[in-house]
């Protein structure tokens, strides 16, 4: 019966370190958040995002980020609309 727990608690341990490897190798698809605007507002669109980017990047809280969090951030883009 003791060797049962044992080997219960040593299989859980295989399976949440196997779970959480996974999470941490499979490659992530960058998110792309399309902001779709009319030909007239695409330069001003593009202004825009260009000024958001150079902000430092802070923490919910408002505080700085201390690592480079940039690459877990999605990638934002101004479209025309329809295409």
């Amino acid at each position: 019966m003791r060797r049962l727990f044992l080997f219960a608690g040593l299989l859980s341990s295989v399976a949440a370190a196997a779970y959480g490897a996974v999470g941490i190798l499979a490659p992530v698809e960058p998110t792309i958040i399309r902001i779709e605007v009319s030909a007239d507002r695409l330069a001003e669109c593009r202004e825009t995002l260009a000024q958001v980017a150079s902000m430092p990047v802070v923490a919910d809280n408002g505080t700085p980020a201390l690592f480079d969090i940039s690459p877990d951030l999605p990638q934002v883009a101004c479209v025309l609309e329809g295409s």
